[in-house]
């Protein structure tokens, strides 16, 4: 557990680092730069997993493909409604139905992909680690959130809280 946040606090202090270091970027650079930054994380969720469920060689080299992909999965389906990453603080009675609604919705969508998965993964890896899996991908999404709304960066010399999910 130490190690997860301790690493994704690495993490999240070099991504803030390196959004200070893009003020002077092109839109192109800015993209490749965020790219690579996705690619950090998504490293770093495989290093910890394949720590936490022992995985060998073989099955990180059958695993990580189906893991990128059910990532990516769960990313486009949680980034579609708008209206369920709308931070606490703009909640109103005027829209905190549609806001639940859609949460509500997301977690819909993303058990059905991680129901879709199961069996993939089951392919890849043995099903005691599948059940881990799910545990430790859990554990990792909800300390990088807390992670993530808890960071204060400094932006254009002002400074901005950025909240996840």
């Amino acid at each position: 557990m130490k190690k997860i946040i301790v690493l994704l606090a690495l993490f999240v202090t070099m991504f803030a680092q390196e959004t200070y270091a893009q003020q002077t970027l092109t839109p192109e650079q800015k993209k490749e730069a965020a790219k690579a930054k996705r690619e950090q994380l998504m490293q770093i969720r495989l290093d910890l997993l394949k720590e936490e469920l022992q995985l060998t060689p073989e099955q990180l080299a059958k695993f990580d493909p189906v893991y990128r992909r059910y990532r990516s999965e769960i990313k486009r389906v949680t980034s579609m409604n708008k209206e369920a990453r709308t931070k606490k603080a703009n909640i109103t009675n005027e829209n905190a139905l549609k806001v639940v609604s859609a949460r509500l919705s997301n977690d819909i969508l993303t058990t059905a992909v991680k129901q879709r998965y199961l069996y993939l993964f089951a392919e890849t890896i043995e099903p005691l680690q599948v059940m881990k899996l799910y545990r430790v991908d859990s554990r990792i999404s909800r300390e990088a959130n807390k992670i993530l709304k808890n960071r204060t960066t400094t932006n254009s010399g002002s400074t901005t809280t950025t909240n996840a999910k």
